[in-house]
């Protein structure tokens, strides 16, 4: 009976925030935090078709935009607005913007959509977790932990409340959401010694000082996201119990407690220090990567990796393949399914 089997190997990513995940836009050549509430509406003008927002938005022209509901209200009260739905911001003012259906329509400043205030004010402009790994840019690209959990339809108290259990290796339907295209796959599980020699020993000790875990995944380049990624959330997302970044809060657990999404400001990418900012690895950093070697038999689960490398590799005949390098000190969970519990602080 042959054990290994190609067809048996699978490999997901998701962030290690059990709340928020992280969309890329191909169009913007940004990424973004998602499951976060950009703003909340103030009014809409129905004659100019502009929203303004009860506090600055921090949007961008170009930015994709969706519009969440409070509490468990699943239509969206503005008329032409479907819940769930991406739109794209022209931005008019720091606290005003007009809403487009495509990107090139919202840079170009045409094509409003037509809208009509019916309940401004319970009304939220969001990013949420949408889509799944064969959609594109700018649907969400690597998703929560506890994935599909928080994804559900409705208003915000609906996706806070959400019951659906974590599935991390999720080859098919709705809810797919592996690395597609994967052509190779190198992991090496290694650990750090110390050699210490004792007088009168003649075999010194190895002392393990910490593990080395290094996945390397080879894939056909079909889009430019896992390179953003690179350059733009190495170390995946952290969040903060308020937008002035001085206290951590692990899986936004405070803000998601009082179903509301947390704010974006509070939600962001990690790409390691800046601006004199201090991101030391807490337990959402890094991503928690999966990877099937047997079916219902042997999952492995690597916690808090990060990207280490990122190269592209260019052949005569046309294809190109990208190699995303991964690197993490957790030693990995070996079990029949994937694991998604949050890293606690010992093991970091």
């Amino acid at each position: 009976m042959t054990y290994f089997l190609g067809r048996d190997v699978l490999c997901s990513i998701t962030t290690e925030h059990d709340f928020c995940g992280i969309s890329v836009s191909m169009e913007q050549g940004t990424a973004y935090a998602n499951n976060v509430r950009i703003a909340q509406v103030a009014s809409i003008n129905a004659s100019t078709d502009v929203i303004t927002t009860s506090a600055a938005h921090g949007l961008t022209t170009g930015d994709p935009i969706q519009f969440t509901m409070d509490g468990t209200d699943s239509t969206v009260g503005m008329t032409n607005i479907d819940a769930h739905t991406i739109y794209f911001a022209n931005v008019a003012s720091g606290t005003t913007i007009t809403v487009h259906e495509t990107h090139a329509a919202a840079i170009a400043g045409t094509g409003k959509v037509d809208i009509s205030d019916s309940e401004a004010t319970t009304t939220n402009i969001t990013r949420e977790l949408n889509g799944n790994s064969d959609n594109s840019s700018p649907d969400t690209f690597i998703f929560n932990r506890s994935y599909p959990k928080y994804t559900d339809d409705g208003g915000m108290q609906d996706i806070t409340d959400s019951g659906t259990s974590a599935a991390p290796i999720a080859a098919t339907g709705t809810n797919k959401h592996m690395i597609s295209d994967l052509v190779g796959i190198d992991l090496t599980l290694a650990k750090q010694d110390e050699d210490i020699a004792y007088f009168g020993q003649r075999t010194a000790l190895k002392a393990e000082i910490k593990n080395n875990v290094t996945l390397a995944l080879t894939r056909k380049k079909s889009d430019g996201r896992f390179e953003i990624l690179f350059q733009q959330a190495r170390d995946g997302l952290v969040s903060y119990t308020s937008t002035d970044k001085t206290a951590k809060d692990i899986d936004a657990a405070t803000t998601v407690a009082t179903n509301v999404l947390p704010a974006s400001g509070t939600v962001v990418l990690n790409q390691g220090p800046a601006e004199g900012v201090e991101r030391q690895p807490n337990q959402n950093f890094g991503y928690r990567m999966h990877l099937q070697l047997k079916s219902g038999e042997e999952v492995l689960s690597l916690q808090n990796m990060c990207m280490q490398e990122y190269a592209v590799s260019l052949n005569p005949d046309g294809v190109t393949e990208e190699t995303i390098t991964f690197y993490g000190f957790i030693e990995p969970k070996i079990d029949t399914a994937g694991y998604t519990t949050l890293t606690t602080v010992a093991e970091l």
